[in-house]
């Protein structure tokens, strides 16, 4: 079942968008990003605080009690733009040992309603390229890549 988060849902956010924080410092990138030990938390909370703006969509799907993948995304506004907003999905997960079974699918048409809803035109995310396993789920997915962004470590910082 698909469900906003709640306060009570706390503690599995807090998980989920840890174990999904994890795969990335597990990942051989640049050696300087790197997520900050505790970041999963902070993160969560901030968008806690956010849920009554009406400018963030934070649900989960549910077996049971059991938070099993999610997607916290908020609306960027883009005045220069025709479009004018998008949501912006800063993270979808899926609980190790529950993927590939349709939840994060079941999430994302949520997610379409919920721009429908509100007269959003498009849904953006990121996704890091050594990230394969997101990068094969997103290439399957209704999105398409759009833009790529390119990164520059400078030496001795």
């Amino acid at each position: 079942m698909i469900r906003d988060l709640t306060e009570s849902d706390r503690n599995q956010t807090i998980e989920l968008v840890n174990q999904f924080f994890r795969k990335v410092n597990e990942l051989e990138l640049d050696g300087l990003f790197r997520i900050r030990p505790r970041a999963a938390t902070k993160f969560t909370d901030i968008y806690f605080k956010l849920i009554g703006t009406g400018k963030v969509y934070m649900k989960g799907y549910f077996q049971d009690e059991e938070l099993v993948s999610l997607v916290i995304g908020r609306i960027e506004e883009k005045p220069h733009l025709e479009e004018e907003r998008s949501l912006f999905i800063d993270l979808a997960v899926t609980k190790l040992g529950k993927k590939k079974k349709g939840y994060m699918s079941k999430l994302l048409k949520d997610v379409d309603q919920w721009c429908l809803e509100k007269n959003i035109p498009s849904i953006e995310l990121r996704a890091i390229l050594k990230n394969e396993e997101a990068i094969q789920f997103w290439n399957q997915s209704s999105f398409e890549p759009f833009y790529i962004r390119y990164r520059k470590r400078l030496p001795g910082i």
